[in-house]
């Protein structure tokens, strides 16, 4: 068995480009779709003012803009090039928007300014008042460090509401979705070997036979792990992508997912019997699989039972339920373990029936 895996790493490291492309695409897809356009909108503005730094401070708290300070002339040429959607002259009390179209994000722009300048001259209007202002201002930082009074917002649907994260659930769907073809590719060797008789070599050697399986498998694991592994340690490490502290979580809760497509390609390749057939079944299994379990878009979004129906015999499905668990809903291992079940047993059932047929057309 070990044997095996060591010979199987050995032609992975000869050719490596399948694993390669797979995992690059990936990347690619989930950065370009579900990070690129996450980043705050950069506002350029210019200002006279002596404590504009600290006015920036307070503006850049948004969470939607980014307000960066230019020239008159550099925020002008900006604008008129459309490499803004506005920009903002700020002055000691008011502040003028400059926008080139309508924008409908000039309301938006409008109402993050307002607030700021309307604490500001609030702050301002009280210092104005008292013979202190040194210390009435270090008691206004107090107060807004810690509140005396903390409001808390909720609504009748919180308890129905979905927590989505368009950024993790895009990286989580396009991770689970094209470690399908590399898992399946390493399960095409096995097609592969036995159409050349290479099995029935193995199985006159001194290897037994659930050593052969054994280490097949286990090789297809691997690769697969590996290439998943790979892409939330370049989003975690390198993009700067926050899993709610689930990200060791992730990693955990992400095994029964791989082993179920293992076990998934072999089904497939039991079927197939051929590699040209498998290579088809493979590719109409894995894009409805995907679209099916919800990594394309969140099926809290669908209304068809139909839809629904299928998604709950979808693997993919509970690998989304997995990760999106383990990372913005902060589920503990226990409250994760009935999709991590349901995956498990949904491997043992297609493996059984796989290696089943597999065997008694090699009789």
């Amino acid at each position: 068995m070990i044997g095996i895996i060591f010979a199987k790493l050995r032609l992975f490291l000869r050719k490596p480009a399948t694993f390669i492309l797979m995992t690059l695409i990936s990347i690619i897809f989930a950065y370009s779709i579900g990070l690129s356009g996450q980043g705050k909108i950069e506002i350029p503005v210019y200002s006279s003012l002596s404590n504009i730094n600290e006015l920036l401070t307070n503006l850049n708290e948004s969470e939607s803009f980014s307000f960066v300070l230019r020239t008159k002339e550099e925020a002008e040429n900006e604008l008129r090039g459309g490499r803004a959607v506005a920009t903002v002259n700020l002055l000691e009390d008011r502040y003028t928007i400059i926008r080139s179209s309508d924008e409908s994000v000039i309301p938006l722009i409008n109402n993050e300014l307002r607030l700021v300048y309307t604490t500001m001259v609030q702050d301002k209007s009280v210092l104005a008042q008292t013979d202190e202002p040194e210390k009435v201002e270090v008691l206004l930082k107090q107060t807004e460090e810690n509140p005396i009074f903390k409001v808390k917002q909720s609504n009748f649907k919180n308890d129905q509401e979905f927590i989505y994260d368009s950024r993790l659930h895009t990286l989580f769907g396009f991770s689970l979705f094209f470690v399908i073809y590399t898992i399946g590719n390493s399960v095409f060797h096995i097609v592969e070997e036995k159409q050349n008789r290479i099995w029935d070599r193995l199985i006159l050697s001194s290897v037994r036979k659930w050593e052969i399986y054994t280490g097949n498998l286990l090789y297809s694991f691997i690769t697969g792990y590996a290439q998943v592994l790979l892409i939330f340690c370049t989003f975690r490490y390198v993009a700067g992508v926050d899993f709610y502290g689930g990200f060791a979580k992730t990693l955990i809760v992400l095994i029964p997912y791989v082993v179920a497509i293992v076990a998934l390609c072999i089904l497939l390749a039991s079927i197939a019997g051929t590699p040209g057939k498998y290579n088809a079944y493979l590719s109409i299994t894995a894009v409805p699989l995907a679209m099916i379990g919800g990594a394309y878009w969140p099926l809290e979004i669908v209304t068809s039972k139909v839809m629904l129906f299928l998604a709950k015999i979808t693997p993919v499905n509970y690998g989304m339920q997995l990760l999106n668990g383990a990372t913005v809903n902060g589920y503990s291992y226990g409250e994760l373990l009935e999709p991590m079940s349901i995956l498990l047993l949904m491997a043992v059932i297609m493996m059984g029936i796989g290696i089943n047929v597999m065997e008694k057309r090699n009789t």
